[in-house]
């Protein structure tokens, strides 16, 4: 817990924009965690908000922000739970099923380059402008999901919800770290979502079902729509009043000024063009959007019903118009760009490999269980609400096993121990769905207990990971490379949808066409498109059996090739560097006082 016997001068007032140079001398004269590793970046406003509020802050104040928190991540995740429920739904109704998989990628790939860019705007600005941010995108995607009269707006929804929920989880994170240390940070950073998704996993998917069978799914969006912004006030409100609290103890006002490389007296647009151009990269942003882009949706897209598309000129053009930028991206963010996506200074290998796990954790993952909730609704005869509660015991068993590490973590005051049991539960967890999906061998039991062993180890493995980056970084890196840990998980999930989405479109319907009964085969489009359609027939008939096998066929596929996917993750996961948390702790907190001393002085240094 922060020490509150720290106090900021109160005859400091407002001050222009601290002298970097001298806080960039703080932190590289020290020779603890914020200072022992190369290239340390200019510490910007947002970061020295953050790191005098850790010391400024009362009890109260923190218990205040932290139930904020909680309530705004329960609303968030109810939203969330009610929208798997409702999504494959929403595409049935655009005759679009299989396109699950293409509206996941997109999403992916906006969280890809949100991760980043929130990450570098909560540092510029800070935390309060970053949950405002994310929660009017979350609001307005909301919106346009309850308004979309076609897919294409659906997709756009997608982006926008993206965009907002990945900038509220990463802010979320960030102002966890800023208020904790790295003993209890495990503890803090997993309790929010802890604690709320248990109830929403029930209450939100009973929600979405009645919104489904009754109002209607728009009518659900448009809720959390009403209801997301105004739950979110107090915790805006909260932050906000902190941060504007420790301004007026000296510390730099938000201005565009304070980004690196600006003055105050430079003109406005070239502090926007400083700021979107090198700060945010925005031309890499571009690269990157456009190469994953073109690459991955039209491969997520193609299926046997139409195998011409890899003939078309067109769809290979694409194909190689993405490579070709993708390639692109990869040569500026390493050698031309300022502000790379991948600070130069964070490649060391616990990041690396930390970032590498958690891309093929989560490609297995998102490749396995995109459809998932479709076969327990179809060959599982399961009900919609059911289905999702089955396929999300993953994440209660998550965020249980989270907070036990967490509690573990704090008393072991060590990292690797944890991380290394979680990749070959997870593989275990993922390889007894091979069997367990095939020929309806599997039952509720037996399903929920191989989710929860996959989410005991993707607990073990996250948990202690996240810690262990942010330990290995200067504090004021703590923001990006949360960010880089977390974008990682949506590299991952991008490849794995698209894939899922290829295998999918390519072996459900030859397997349709080949297994129902001769006068049926001309309704093989027909199921394949809508949930609803292979739902509607009778259990035990010719027609609802050769549907069943298909599914079972294809679904174990998915399986196979996600087990694939975990087992470089048992070879990579020993080169994570094994953290003394109390030790990193003790280093950590010097720096960050040194870098406060220098912020106070500078400000001293002004009025005299």
């Amino acid at each position: 817990m922060a020490d509150n016997s720290f106090q900021i001068s109160e005859k400091a007032g407002p001050q222009p924009a601290t002298n970097e140079k001298n806080v960039e001398a703080a932190v590289n004269a020290s020779d603890d965690a914020v200072s022992v590793h190369s290239e340390t970046s200019s510490v910007q406003a947002g970061v020295q908000k953050a790191l005098i509020l850790k010391k400024a802050w009362s009890h109260t104040t923190l218990g205040i922000a932290f139930a904020s928190l909680f309530i705004t991540t329960l609303i968030i995740t109810f939203s969330d739970y009610s929208h798997m429920l409702l999504n494959p739904y929403v595409t049935s109704t655009f005759k679009q099923h299989s396109a699950l998989s293409a509206v996941s990628v997109v999403g992916n790939i906006a969280r890809i380059c949100t991760f980043p860019l929130i990450a570098k705007l909560s540092d510029v600005f800070g935390r309060a402008e970053m949950f405002s941010f994310s929660i009017v995108f979350q609001t307005v995607s909301y919106i346009l999901y309850a308004s979309s009269p076609a897919i294409v707006q659906y997709f756009a929804a997608g982006v926008l919800d993206a965009i907002g929920s990945t900038g509220f989880i990463l802010t979320q994170q960030v102002f966890i770290a800023d208020a904790t240390n790295l003993v209890n940070r495990a503890f803090w950073s997993t309790l929010p979502e802890s604690i709320t998704t248990i109830p929403a996993l029930y209450l939100g998917s009973i929600i979405g079902e009645r919104f489904l069978y009754n109002a209607g799914w728009r009518w659900a969006y448009g809720t959390w729509a009403i209801v997301t912004p105004i739950c979110a006030i107090p915790l805006v409100a909260i932050v906000a009043v902190l941060q504007r609290r420790a301004r007026k103890h000296g510390l730099v006002a938000k201005s565009l000024a304070s980004v690196a490389g600006c003055h105050a007296s430079d003109p406005a647009w070239k502090k926007v063009y400083h700021l979107i151009w090198t700060e945010l990269d925005f031309f890499g942003v571009v690269l990157l959007v456009a190469g994953l882009s073109l690459i991955l949706v039209p491969v997520s897209l193609t299926g046997s019903f139409n195998p011409q598309r890899w003939k078309e000129g067109s769809f290979i053009a694409m194909l190689v118009v993405g490579v070709v930028l993708f390639a692109a991206f990869i040569i500026w963010d390493l050698k031309f760009a300022a502000k790379p996506f991948i600070p130069r200074r964070m490649t060391n290998r616990t990041v690396l490999m930390g970032c590498f796990v958690q891309t093929f954790d989560f490609m297995g993952y998102s490749l396995f269980t995109i459809f998932f909730p479709s076969y327990l609704q179809v060959p599982g005869q399961f009900q919609p609400a059911h289905a999702t509660r089955i396929d999300n015991s993953l994440r209660v068993a998550f965020q249980i096993s989270g907070l036990l590490v967490a509690v573990g973590m704090r008393y072991t005051k060590n990292s690797q121990y944890w991380l290394l049991a979680g990749p070959p539960l997870v593989i275990i967890g993922q390889g007894l769905m091979i069997y367990l999906v095939d020929r309806a061998h599997g039952t509720e039991v037996t399903f929920i207990v191989s989710k929860v062993i996959s989410g005991m180890g993707r607990a073990l493995w996250q948990t202690a990971a996240q810690v262990s980056v942010q330990a290995v970084v200067p504090r004021q890196d703590v923001a990006v490379v949360t960010g880089l840990f977390q974008a990682a998980n949506s590299v991952g999930a991008a490849i794995g949808t698209s894939v899922a989405g290829a295998i999918w479109r390519n072996t459900l319907p030859d397997k349709l066409k080949s297994y129902l009964p001769d006068d049926e085969k001309d309704l093989a489009l027909s199921i394949f498109q809508s949930l609803p359609v292979a739902k509607s027939y009778e259990p035990g008939t010719p027609t609802r059996l050769a549907i069943n096998r298909a599914y079972w066929e294809a679904q174990k596929l998915l399986a196979i090739v996600s087990t694939c996917l975990c087992v470089p993750n048992l070879v990579a996961m020993f080169f994570m560097k094994n953290v003394k948390l109390d030790e990193a702790d003790v280093k950590d907190e010097e720096g960050v006082d040194r870098i406060i001393n220098k912020i106070e002085q500078k400000n001293h240094a002004d009025l005299r």
